[in-house]
């Protein structure tokens, strides 16, 4: 049986929340008066959500980047997951990030072939603004080459990483992750709504600001 996008969409959401598969199976089926027969269905829909917005790219985007990464705690004490991020700072919009269990080159590398890949074909940042960790230099260039600038912020007088500082403070309503494959699935959801959001206020700002000029 194929059920609507609203039924789907709407037991990722709940799953996300805290419930778990099968609570979150009987509270679907509840609310939308239908019959979902197993829990794995909604651990599928999570992984297929995820692989779905994976894809998207993104337009509009400035000529500078901000890049960060930050630890995730798990339920396990010691062990933590590393989550890296790009955000736009016209858009507002998390361009592409990526989920280590490690803090290395290799992580730093992945994170800007995500970005790359969103990246529509007319368009190549100028600068990508970094923290002073020296493995993001050597990213951009094996990534980008010389064509895009790493631009490290060395005070907060001069410059500022603020705009993707000030996103990881989401980090604070997330759960302790079990492995990081569900950390993955709940990410990728949780940007996903993220980045929704800041496209409708967006686009409200856009409307406005159009009105605005037609009614001068």
């Amino acid at each position: 049986m194929k059920f609507p996008r609203k039924i789907v969409k709407n037991s990722v959401d709940l799953y996300h929340n805290g419930l778990t598969l099968e609570i979150t199976r009987k509270r679907a089926s509840k609310i939308f008066n239908v019959v979902i027969k197993s829990a794995s269905a909604i651990w599928y829909w999570c992984k297929r959500f995820a692989s779905q917005t994976s894809k998207t790219v993104y337009d509009g985007l400035a000529p500078l980047l901000h890049a960060d990464e930050t630890k995730l705690k798990t339920h396990k004490k010691g062990m933590f997951l590393w989550l890296w991020a790009v955000k736009c700072p016209v858009t507002k919009k998390i361009v592409g990030w990526h989920l280590s269990e490690q803090r290395t080159l290799h992580d730093a590398k992945l994170l800007f072939w995500e970005c790359r890949r969103r990246f529509p074909v007319t368009y190549w940042p100028k600068a990508i603004r970094t923290d002073g960790w020296p493995g993001y230099r050597r990213a951009i260039m094996e990534v980008f080459s010389h064509e895009v600038e790493h631009d490290k912020f060395l005070s907060f007088k001069d410059h500022s990483n603020n705009e993707i500082e000030n996103f990881f403070r989401c980090k604070r309503r997330f759960p302790r992750f079990r492995n990081p494959e569900s950390a993955k699935l709940y990410i990728a959801h949780w940007i996903s709504e993220y980045n929704e959001k800041k496209s409708k206020i967006l686009e409200m700002f856009i409307i406005l600001r159009l009105n605005t000029i037609f009614l001068l």
